[in-house]
């Protein structure tokens, strides 16, 4: 699929409110609405893009608590187990594989620090992780996170 200048446009200012009507999105980038709107299908069938999604703040839905943890898995835990495990807790936010001296990191949003640790304990006892590393997010910078660059 070729990804021209409207193309950037189109995910640039859908990237900053999801929510933006067909009409006034084909308003912004200059071209007709149906236009437009073919475009965005085109942009949703190819997996350019992947969904919609909101941002909520999670210290205004009582989860205040923002910590990554980085996790070393024991050489005979089963990834597969542990990935299902991972979805079904409610305060983890992310779960990215990685290379180098840990396998994984789990942003956590939490209720508290009891809720923290109980995913910790989590994470030993029942799967049997070799190694974790946690620390609690002071902030984000301003800006971040941001879109992918386009250009």
């Amino acid at each position: 699929m070729a990804f021209d200048q409207f193309d950037r446009e189109i995910t640039g200012h859908l990237a900053e409110d999801a929510r933006i009507s067909a009409t006034e999105l084909a308003g912004r980038v200059r071209l007709s609405v149906s236009a437009t709107a073919e475009r965005l299908r085109r942009l949703r069938t190819s997996g350019v893009i992947r969904r919609f999604t909101i941002d909520i703040d999670p210290i205004a839905v009582g989860r205040p608590i923002d910590a990554i943890i980085d996790v070393r898995l024991s050489a005979d835990v089963d990834n597969e187990v542990v990935e299902q495990r991972l979805v079904a807790v409610d305060s983890v936010v992310d779960v990215i594989h990685l290379t180098g001296s840990f396998d994984l990191q789990i942003r956590v949003a939490a209720c508290d620090i009891a809720e923290l640790n109980d995913l910790l304990v989590m994470l030993k006892d029942e799967l049997g992780t070799y190694e974790t590393n946690t620390r609690l997010v002071l902030g984000v910078l301003p800006g971040f996170p941001r879109p992918i660059a386009l250009g």
